[in-house]
């Protein structure tokens, strides 16, 4: 909700009820149940949202019940979003260090970026108002992306680079440099990319790491001090199921990584043509 403060966009709360084994009873039963919870909730963010020291940003807040398959009917709304936001976990397995089968499998085939949230600590449901944003702690662990020198990762970098501006938090740039062959030719691109992102976003103070090994291992390795961890995923490229993949890295790191993940589709963004200058 704080990310949408003053952009005039909406939240959309979606409840969905698989619809497998159920009883027509049941079915209504759990439509309605959602329909309480999810307007219990949106009453609540509301509440929130009036209470903000800068006042009621009056951001539109709608709720939908949904009976279907989760991942589907997500990917589908997905279509038209500005960003998908999912518990690392259905109900149930809070405490699991496993991802849940659509938190793992939706970000592949989403069109919009997708956020794959944390918790790392019960209490911040205690009092929302005190939880910064998407993030878990703010400035403290700050925003982690991996770079290399594909626009994949020049279009997180952007991302990454703009949610650390608008939120005042750190910005830690990781190089796999073993993965781009010539160690001194991938920290002077590195050099050159971070005078790329600073052009970009005067304010950006980014700092940069040149770890070994295997990257996707680094940013995972990076996540247990991070707030969230930036990362590129396929784009819709040429072919069709180019949309339904993530690659080897970002799909290691939404597996392993210990902060929350965001996932950032490809997109043709005019600043990338910069960089490649």
């Amino acid at each position: 909700l704080k990310e949408l403060r003053s952009t005039g966009r909406s939240l959309r709360l979606i409840h969905v009820i698989t619809p497998a084994h159920l009883e027509i009873d049941d079915e209504i039963e759990l439509t309605e149940a959602g329909r309480t919870v999810l307007t219990g909730l949106a009453d609540r963010l509301r509440d929130l949202d009036a209470a903000h020291p800068d006042g009621a940003s009056g951001t539109e807040i709608l709720t939908e019940v949904i009976v279907g398959d989760a991942g589907e009917e997500l990917a589908e709304r997905a279509e038209d979003a500005g960003l998908l936001v999912l518990g690392r976990h259905g109900a149930g397995t809070v405490n699991s260090r496993r991802i849940g089968t659509v938190s793992f499998g939706l970000p592949g085939h989403a069109l919009s970026p997708v956020l794959v949230h944390t918790v790392r600590d019960s209490s911040e449901f205690d009092d929302p108002t005190h939880h910064p944003s998407i993030a878990r702690g703010g400035a403290a662990g700050g925003v982690v992306v991996g770079l290399d020198t594909s626009e994949y990762a020049g279009v997180a970098a952007l991302d990454a680079a703009s949610l650390a501006v608008a939120s005042g938090w750190r910005l830690r740039v990781l190089v796999g440099v073993d993965a781009l062959g010539d160690r001194a030719e991938a920290e002077a691109r590195a050099q050159a990319d971070l005078v790329w992102l600073r052009d970009a976003f005067p304010d950006l103070e980014p700092e940069i790491e040149f770890p070994s090994g295997d990257p996707a291992q680094m940013l995972v390795e990076a996540s247990r001090t991070a707030d969230i961890v930036v990362v590129g995923k396929r784009g819709r490229g040429v072919f069709a199921a180019m949309t339904s993949q993530l690659g080897r890295t970002s799909s290691a790191v939404l597996t392993d990584a210990e902060a929350s993940v965001l996932l950032v589709p490809y997109r043709r963004d005019p600043r990338l043509r910069a960089r490649s200058a």
